[in-house]
Formats: C-alpha cells, structure tokens, sequence
C-alpha cells in the first residue's frame, strides 16, 4: 500500500471522530431488557433425551443453462441422554443416529413444477424475483421444508423428549406453513414434547441496536448477567414484521456462563415453564469444546455438512445414471458446479490460479 494513500486513510478517520464516537456509544444509556437468569436441573439425569434436526445440501449438476439443477438434500436425526458418572457430566446416544437423503430436481421449468409437490412451485415463484441467490434460496427453502416435514414425524412417533431444530421456528407467510407447524404443535402437546428452534447465527436487530441481537447481548450484557439467562423479545416487536409467520415465543439465552455467544431460541408457546425448559437444555450445553452450544446440534451440523464434504462420489454415481439419458460426458462434466450452484470454476478462481 502507498503510505500517502494510508495517512490520508488516517486523517479521514480522526475527520470522523470514530474514537469518540465509540467512546459515546459506550456511554448511553442500554436499553431495559427483560431477562430472567436461571440454573442447571438439580436432578439432571432425570432431564428430558434431546433429539435435534438439522439439515444441509448440495448442488450436484447445472443443465445447459436452463436454470435446473440436481441437488442432493440431507436431514440428519440424532438423540442423545444425560448420565452422572463419579459426579460428572456424560452425554450418551440414546439411539442410533439417523440419515435421509433426498435427491431431487430443482428447476424454474413450469412442466417439472406441474409434475412435483405444490411446494416448490409456491418456492420457485419466490426464489425468481431474487437475481443473483435464486438457486439457493430455492434450495435453503426445501430443505427447510423437509426438515419441517422430519419434526413433524418425530414430534408424531416420539413421547417425553426434548425435540430441538436447528434454526429459528418461522417460515415465509407466502409458504403457507401452517397446517404442517399446526399439526408439529398438536403432536408435541399430546406427547409431552418440548420444541425448540435454535440459531446458529442471526442477523435481526430486534432490540433495537445497530449491532445484531446475539453480538450486542454479548457486548453490553454479558457481565451483567454472567450466568445462565434468557432474554424475552416482546410480541409487540415481532408483529411489526410482516414477511414471516413466527411459531414460538423469540428469546435469545446465554447457556453457559463462558458461552461464546448468546443463540436465538424460538419456544413452543405451549411451554408455561420456561426457567424449567431453558434449564433443561444447558443441561446438553456443557460441552468444553464449545460451551454453551448443544451436543445434538454439534452432531446433527456434523452428520448434515457431510453431504458437501461427498460431494465427487455422489457426482461420479450420477454421470451413469445421466449418461442413460443421451448426454454426452461432456455436456454433462459442463455442469458440474460448486456447493452453491454456481459454475465450478468462477472467473475469479480461474484468474486467482494464473495470476499465481
């Protein structure tokens, strides 16, 4: 970099005041939030079996540029129990975890939509006003949905468990999600389940602050509340939204007290005790390796990206099965393209390797 350029850079800052301007931003006033801290189980062992669903996919081939692709989607299943051994913490499997793949066509095409579920038509028509992430907003949405789909066959086979997704419980009002989260509701009332989404990462700014909701509990709050605590986002807030139906109560919590981060927690409403239910999970958040995040979720995440991490086999299992068709390898090594369904070899990774 030229130096004269670097200071000028410098002189623009200190125009800017950002030094002060932080110093004042550490100075207001926070806004009240209402919070309740809570503990661990005082019988643990007696806590809940956590089962937890989380789901990934892969874009295996591009056809001749008529916006269709072959996507391998995969929802992963695990269960997990609690037991104390010479006073400690042991998380055991309580049955043996589970994979479903679903490999199917995703295309813009109106004969393949009028031949596949009502679904990906109503996903299709919402994906083709985004330009640029079409392809994955059409793919994250099916999967979402089959995820949905797996929460409500468990949520029907399944008593006096824990029932966790991976991700928040809210779904496009235009996909027209209610008979099936109806129905997951119905269920986990019957069953005696607690039904949970949680949140890897979230970028809404329901309190009100500039930064995200977990980075901005963790920046102002967490010496304020240095042990177990859940945060209540009031309904009020969430009806101002108007492109999502919401099918739970929105918290955020800190499980841990050295939790890395504060995690977006959707409720079943059905829930009255929350002290109880918040408590029961971090039951299944001790893990040192990542303290405050759930030992199902670590596995489910693990179980689900490995779709991504196969990627060539389940290529090279493909091309026989395309070559049935007439294609040339050619046309058909073409439409090879990467995790998101973009052409495997971008432009910039091409000039990145010739510029070496």
């Amino acid at each position: 970099m030229n130096t004269k350029d670097v200071k000028k850079v410098i002189e623009l800052l200190e125009l800017a005041k950002i030094g002060e301007q932080a110093k004042e931003e550490e100075g207001k006033p926070k806004p009240e939030i209402e919070a309740y801290q809570f503990s661990l189980p005082k019988n643990i062992s007696k806590t809940f079996p956590l089962i937890t669903v989380d789901g990934s996919y892969c874009f295996l081939f591009s056809f001749l540029g008529a916006e269709t692709w072959i996507v391998l989607f995969r929802i992963a299943v695990t269960e997990y129990c609690i037991k104390i051994k010479n006073g400690k913490i042991h998380y055991c499997i309580n049955a043996t975890p589970k994979i479903y793949d679903h490999p199917n066509l995703l295309s813009f095409n109106s004969m393949v939509l009028s031949s596949q579920p009502a679904v990906f038509s109503t996903v299709a028509d919402i994906a083709s006003r985004f330009q640029d992430r079409k392809a994955q907003i059409f793919a994250s949405n099916i999967m979402t949905y089959l995820e949905d789909k797996t929460l409500e066959k468990i949520s029907a086979t399944r008593k006096n468990c824990i029932l966790i997704k991976d991700g928040a419980l809210l779904t496009f009002k235009e996909l027209n999600r209610g008979e099936i989260y109806k129905q997951i509701l119905v269920n986990c009332r019957m069953n005696d389940i607690l039904l949970a989404g949680i949140s890897k990462s979230t970028s809404t700014h329901l309190l009100g602050n500039v930064y995200t909701d977990d980075f901005f509990l963790k920046k102002y709050y967490n010496n304020t509340f240095p042990d177990l605590t859940y945060v209540y986002i009031p309904k009020e807030i969430l009806e101002q939204q108007t492109k999502f139906d919401v099918w739970g109560d929105v918290h955020f919590a800190k499980f841990h007290k050295d939790a890395i981060k504060w995690f977006r927690v959707d409720v079943d409403r059905n829930i009255l005790d929350k002290d109880a239910f918040f408590s029961s999970i971090a039951a299944y958040s001790m893990v040192h390796l990542l303290p405050g995040y759930h030992i199902g979720l670590m596995e489910t995440h693990r179980l689900a990206k490995s779709v991504r991490d196969l990627k060539e086999s389940y290529e090279l299992e493909l091309i026989r099965e395309l070559q049935g068709l007439g294609l040339r390898s050619e046309d058909i090594l073409d439409g090879a393209v990467d995790m998101n369904g973009r052409e495997f070899n971008s432009f910039h990774e091409i000039l990145d390797q010739i510029s070496r």
